[in-house]
């Protein structure tokens, strides 16, 4: 006697074909109650046995009154398909385990990490997270392999490769040294510092290529003293006195350093805009979607 599963019987049936099918109607069903009970149509249904039958050039059902019943081989067939569901039932159960245990892996952007604890909180959502940070490049080269479910990055990556959600706007700001001529500013220009000293990030980071960009906006290419990949270390430059930094508001705030919004100049705050990034054509388990949806809707709610 059939034991009942934990898994799916839609899932099933599109896994394995007619093998549920055979089992049912061995145990006495209908093919109305077989189809309802494989979230199938009637037609699907007995296409599936039609494609048997065909297959092996032998009926597996005949009439029996108003319904029908296995014949003979279609019993024999029944028996195996019994014991073959129990194996396949048992090992999908465990599979599907593993999935739904498996931890949701996010991407994101350095300057951006330290709100994802925040947004996860938030959504109300408890999940096993594994988060990591790098470049824009390197999350969507990981997205692309499948070694992560979804990353947050900015700006948009062009072309089509990848679906994108638009989250929030990032605000840049100019780091500066405390007691700097422009120390205590609400906003600056970047035109005012343009004969100054810069240190930035390394070109591979989309903050450095806003940066640049920023800067050519405001007319001047900027005269970088020094790189690094790491904003800490970059702040402790400005401390120093050894130039300026453009970085995110977020990465631009600390103690020995000032900051003030950058204006760009159509006079509109310098952002620009994050968003989470997808496969488009890889399927998620559904505690990874649910997840992904949970930190899109929490994004929306506290922009």
């Amino acid at each position: 006697m059939h034991q009942p599963s934990a898994v799916d019987p839609s899932l099933l049936a599109s896994l394995t074909g007619a093998l549920p099918v055979l089992r049912a109607l061995a145990g006495g069903a209908t093919l109305t109650e077989t189809a309802q009970r494989l979230g199938m149509s009637q037609p699907a249904l007995s296409r599936s046995l039609n494609r048997w039958e065909s297959e092996l050039s032998l009926p597996l059902t005949t009439r029996a009154g108003r319904g029908i019943t296995l014949t003979e081989e279609g019993r024999a067939l029944a028996d195996a398909a019994e014991r073959a569901l129990d194996i396949m039932e048992t090992t999908l159960e465990e599979v599907l385990t593993r999935r739904d245990e498996r931890p949701v892996r996010l991407g994101a952007l350095r300057s951006i990490s330290g709100r994802i604890a925040p947004l996860i909180a938030e959504a109300e959502t408890s999940v096993n997270l594994s988060v990591s940070e790098g470049s824009a490049g390197e999350l969507l080269t990981k997205v692309e392999k499948g070694e992560l479910d979804a990353a947050i990055i900015g700006p948009r990556p062009p072309g089509a490769g990848f679906s994108w959600t638009f989250l929030t706007n990032q605000p840049f700001h100019l780091t500066i040294p405390v007691g700097h001529r422009i120390d205590s500013r609400e906003e600056v220009m970047l035109s005012e510092v343009a004969s100054e000293a810069f240190v930035a990030m390394e070109a591979r980071y989309t903050t450095r290529h806003f940066a640049d960009e920023l800067c050519k906006e405001a007319g001047f290419t900027p005269k970088i003293a020094v790189e690094s990949d790491n904003s800490h270390t970059l702040r402790s430059f400005v401390a120093a006195g050894l130039g300026l930094c453009i970085l995110p508001k977020m990465m631009a705030e600390a103690p020995g350093v000032s900051s003030a919004p950058i204006i760009r100049p159509n006079g509109e705050p310098a952002t620009r805009e994050i968003g989470m990034v997808r496969a488009p054509r890889r399927r998620l388990p559904p505690h990874v979607r649910r997840t992904l949806h949970h930190i899109v809707a929490q994004a929306n709610r506290v922009r």
